[in-house]
């Protein structure tokens, strides 16, 4: 029978066997110790525990709870003996994960239960008879059941003892997705690994799709307040988690069908494929979308009727309703354009046009058409979805040729150019942006006084950001349309956005210091203040690399993005603007 359970559900698998006796069980009991003690530990994230002895018996002996203090004395009376019983103790696993209800996440990252085993890996068959090295066909057997449950739970292998087969416990690890091989010395880290993918969860947002680095994760780990206690060793996890983002989708897809299983069209009334959405006031899925916007990637033949990317890489179904009824759909149809982050060259999201070395007639509907990429390779190749319905792959990059060039989403040509491309939806966009607006996750407002008027478009996450009739772009390198060079094209094939994060500091007067790049905000009673000296550093080195780019500081305990190129701050949280100006 199903049951709820609090927590990140963890089951162990603790061999007890008489392969185990003496050293082997001590440094068995050593690490399952420290890593209950370090789950208990844990303020942020909690754990539910289940335990299963297999030796003599093959037996749970501690189902699902968080009562840590029983839990560290399971193995006090626990005698070794009997043959090494693994094949019963992953069947006795399965009917465990199944009593489990659990659908719950960490930001956009499904939580898997976990499987920990730690034994010699000296298994027996299923006469009982020892594991000598010549049972092959038994740890065979073994492998094929855990990579039936690996293709859901993470399996952890942790080998103790003396003489341990490693390489038979890391064929088990490496049988489930994001499975690993632990040494009892490294469990203390790996309990920390969801707290970690909480921090994950708050930067991934910060973080470009690709191209990224761990130096890149540390800068917005950083730039979280209260990261003073992340160690080396949790940046090294939060990457990890990262780079493998995807295996924590609920859905996974194969890459061979992913045409049909996931960016299949269909119903007319759906928003087409590349539409971009927010989440909708009927928003039942906390932070799955990571407060960014997304785009419509497939149609779906069920209730959860479209799949949305969203721009952290992250896909997952949502239901749209085909009525018009808005208050009952998961997300909204938005107008806010993919900002590409630094390194990021191209995207899902990204409207393109036709490039220097197209030779694909009129695929696109037209030499003017705008389409929208749906689909990264990894091969420098792109899927577009043209307004006339046709999809297909082309080259960016592959082989040094460009079918299709990136489009300058705010300039007035293209704007007007996807207005026209959908009249069909035209009612159904505008609907959504009213949701949008008053639901106060876009926002499109005035500001009057000196300043004259400043029209601010802001997506959380990504930091787009709009001003007037022009767009505040991180780069010079931002692609003109009205450059019909080819050599312009290849020169301008991204429009790049700089998304650095940086941590705050002391506030520091910088008023007498001899220094000629002082930076300066104006206050709400129009007084100029200097940054704090930290700060003040950041914004003048970001200005050294690119001085139409962004940079994220903190002031007076509050987040804001620097805009270079409109010598402005943002505030994150309340969305207010402020001048900046740089002294010489």
């Amino acid at each position: 029978m199903e049951r709820q359970i609090k927590g990140v559900p963890v089951v162990f698998l603790l061999d007890t066997s008489r392969s185990m006796r003496g050293e082997g069980f001590a440094q068995m009991k050593e690490a399952f110790l420290s890593m209950i003690q370090g789950y208990a530990n844990q303020s942020n994230v909690g754990h539910s525990v289940a335990v299963i002895g297999f030796g003599k018996e093959t037996k749970i002996l501690h189902l699902y709870s968080n009562d840590f203090k029983r839990i560290l004395r399971l193995l006090d009376d626990v005698v070794c003996e009997g043959p090494s019983q693994l094949m019963k103790a992953l069947e006795l696993a399965i009917e465990v994960l199944f009593t489990v209800l659990n659908h719950g996440s960490i930001g956009p990252f499904c939580i898997r239960e976990k499987v920990v085993i730690m034994s010699k890996g000296r298994v027996a068959d299923k006469n009982d008879v020892m594991y000598m090295g010549e049972n092959r066909h038994e740890k065979l057997k073994i492998v094929h059941l855990a990579g039936q449950i690996g293709t859901r739970h993470p399996i952890i292998c942790i080998p103790v003892g003396t003489n341990p087969d490693i390489c038979f416990l890391e064929s088990l690890a490496c049988s489930s997705k994001t499975g690993k091989l632990l040494s009892p010395e490294g469990v203390v880290q790996f309990t920390k690994y969801s707290s970690n993918m909480v921090i994950a969860s708050e930067v991934i947002g910060n973080i470009p799709t690709t191209g990224y680095s761990v130096d890149d994760v540390k800068a917005a780990v950083e730039a979280l307040e209260g990261s003073r206690n992340i160690t080396e060793k949790d940046v090294d996890d939060i990457y990890e988690i990262l780079t493998h983002r995807h295996m924590y989708q609920i859905n996974s897809y194969s890459r061979d069908t992913i045409e049909t299983d996931l960016h299949s069209e269909g119903n007319p009334k759906l928003p087409p494929i590349g539409t971009r959405v927010r989440r909708a006031p009927n928003w039942p899925y906390n932070g799955q979308d990571s407060n960014t916007c997304g785009t419509i990637v497939g149609h779906n033949h069920r209730d959860l009727n479209l799949s949305i990317e969203w721009d952290t890489g992250m896909i997952f179904p949502y239901h749209f309703d085909t009525d018009g009824d808005l208050g009952r759909s998961n997300v909204v149809v938005c107008d806010e354009p993919r900002i590409l982050l630094q390194k990021e060259e191209i995207a899902v999201g990204c409207l393109v046009q036709r490039g220097p070395d197209w030779k694909w007639f009129d695929q696109d509907g037209g030499e003017d058409n705008v389409g929208s990429v749906y689909r990264v390779e990894d091969d420098k190749t792109v899927h577009v979805r043209w307004p006339n319905g046709n999809k297909s792959n082309y080259r960016f990059g592959y082989d040094g040729k460009y079918d299709v060039s990136i489009c300058d989403p705010f300039d007035e040509v293209i704007r007007r150019r996807i207005e026209e491309q959908q009249k069909g939806w035209h009612k159904m966009i505008n609907d959504s942006k009213k949701v949008v607006s008053n639901d106060g996750i876009g926002i499109s407002f005035s500001k009057e006084g000196r300043n004259s008027t400043l029209t601010i478009t802001i997506g959380i996450g990504r930091g787009m950001v709009e001003t007037g009739d022009s767009v505040i772009k991180a780069s010079e390198n931002v692609l003109e349309m009205n450059d019909s060079s080819d050599e312009a094209r290849r020169e301008s094939r991204a429009i790049e956005y700089k998304d650095e994060a940086s941590g705050g500091g002391e506030d520091t007067d910088l008023n007498n210091e001899d220094n000629n790049c002082l930076w300066q905000w104006k206050n709400q009673q129009g007084n100029w203040v200097y940054y704090p000296k930290s700060e003040n550093d950041k914004i003048q080195k970001a200005h050294e690399k690119n001085s139409r780019g962004t940079i994220l500081v903190r002031v007076n305990g509050d987040l804001y993005r620097v805009v270079l190129s409109k010598m402005i701050q943002i505030n994150i949280s309340s969305r207010e603007w402020q001048e900046i100006r740089h002294l010489r």
